[in-house]
């Protein structure tokens, strides 16, 4: 199994394991609410994982695994979920205003978080990147497969999480392509990790340092 595998296309869920939110998020409480905190949830999620971590290379990983897996729980109660691959086009529609949303699946209306990978440095189109989370979702598409939908982020000087890029396999093509708020243009990644540049037809392949995924977290409540 490949690090990038998650950014395959499946036929079945590759995300096995459910952690329990609604301790910290109260779905009843917030039926109605269409002004939920994100950032306090997000908040108390990552401060649980993190007082059950012991040893960790990166408590960076942990942190935002547990603000990432909350916000996708919101997202999935409150319908603000957005999922590319119904809507055809990169223009962000929460799905409980697509025509359909009443029949969606619910893998369909929920991003599953597969695992964050810690990037130290790579460079692309002239430009050198560092520090760098990708994080790898997946979510059903319209034929029921499970695809790849992935966020960049960075800590900027204040120590705060800044996301920097998004994707998704727009072309089924295997190749998911990403929009970097530096270029105007599509980068696009493969499952073998290596970026590849459209204008001048290089490639990176992207040196992982450090990762996390849901086996990691499920570990973190055992010990």
């Amino acid at each position: 199994m490949g690090i990038f595998d998650s950014l395959q296309r499946t036929k079945t869920r590759k995300r096995l394991y459910n952690f329990d939110l609604q301790e910290i998020y109260r779905k009843g409480r917030f039926a109605n609410d269409t002004d939920v905190d994100y950032e306090f949830f997000e908040n108390l999620n990552a401060n649980k994982l993190l007082k059950l971590t012991k040893k960790s290379k990166n408590n960076n990983l942990i942190e935002l695994w547990g603000k990432l897996d909350m916000k996708s729980y919101i997202d999935y109660d409150l319908g603000n979920t957005v999922n590319l691959y119904y809507i055809n086009c990169n223009h962000p529609t929460p799905v409980k205003k697509l025509e359909n949303y009443d029949y969606m699946p619910d893998d369909a209306r929920k991003m599953n978080l597969l695992d964050i990978k810690y990037i130290k440095k790579f460079a692309i189109e002239g430009l050198e990147f560092q520090n760098i989370y990708l994080a790898t979702f997946e979510i059903m598409d319209p034929e029921e497969y499970y695809r790849p939908y992935v966020l960049f982020f960075t800590k900027n000087k204040n120590n705060q999480w800044i996301q920097i890029g998004y994707g998704y396999d727009s072309n089924d093509n295997g190749n998911v392509e990403i929009f970097m708020d530096v270029f105007n243009y599509p980068v696009f990644l493969n499952s073998k990790g290596y970026l590849m540049a459209p204008l001048s037809n290089k490639r990176e392949k992207l040196d992982v340092y450090d990762y996390i995924t849901e086996k990691s977290i499920k570990k973190l409540f055992k010990n």
